[in-house]
């Protein structure tokens, strides 16, 4: 007598189906460096809908650091977008797009009760309080400073460790950003990032000119050149675009 066949699944199916889309993998899969910072600035949470950002902007209480002129344009742009987004619901008799305003006008004010009382426990204690991140922001911040690292910070992984360690000063805990070389390593290959070799350059551009402000170059030995301004001059410019001729 035959015996049943097992109702299990294979080892390796198994497997498959307990892989998880992590925080790096989706930045890793992402195929253009706009994609990858967006997902990891939003921390892998699904970009937010037009109701969710009508909401976010509509936040914005007098005074306005803008001016009330602007102010009055900008709540009639709002009164026409929230008609734009619900109107047709309502004629519809469509309640999704509201339930979904509801729920957004609710997890705003969590959010904001919840602020509050973090300021105010704070206060009472005389200092604010650390909180240690968890590993999945840690990885989300170091992705997100490697993508948006200057030329000139991918010359070696002297550079980079240099540049990683400067911003790591930004952040309010203090954490390192990576524990060894090897890390940095892994996720610049993750990413698709390397060092600049030799060939590659980059020019930095005033925006809405043709004007070259800076050229960094890296000549046949594998030594920087540049010419025009200094990095740190060029850095302190706002309108300024960045053209380079590799990845």
């Amino acid at each position: 007598m035959k015996k049943p066949k097992s109702k299990t699944k294979p080892a390796k199916e198994q497997k498959e189906t307990r892989k998880r889309i992590t925080l790096n993998k989706q930045i890793a899969a992402a195929p253009t460096l706009r994609e990858k910072s967006e997902i990891a600035m939003r921390g892998g949470k699904p970009p937010p809908t037009e109701i969710q950002n009508l909401l976010f902007a509509t936040a914005l209480q007098p005074p306005c650091p803008f001016g009330e002129e602007w102010l009055s344009q900008q709540i009639k742009a709002w009164k026409q977008k929230f008609a734009d987004l619900l109107f047709p619901a309502l004629v519809k008799n469509d309640i999704q797009p509201f339930e979904e305003l509801i729920q957004a006008m609710a997890d705003q004010r969590r959010q904001f009760i919840l602020s509050a009382a973090s300021l105010r426990r704070q206060k009472q204690e005389g200092s604010p309080r650390k909180f240690k991140p968890s590993k999945k922001e840690i990885g989300r911040r170091l992705r997100l400073v490697l993508l948006f690292l200057n030329p000139d910070d991918l010359l070696n992984i002297q550079t980079v460790k240099a540049a990683l360690q400067k911003e790591e000063s930004n952040f309010d805990d203090g954490c390192a950003l990576f524990s060894d070389d090897s890390k940095i390593y892994a996720v610049m290959k993750e990413l698709k990032i390397r060092f600049l070799k030799s060939g590659d350059a980059a020019v930095w551009r005033a925006i809405g000119s043709r004007e070259i402000l800076r050229v960094l170059q890296i000549q046949s030995d594998g030594t920087p050149k540049e010419s025009g301004m200094t990095l740190k001059e060029v850095s302190s410019l706002k309108n300024k675009i960045i053209q380079t001729n590799f990845p």
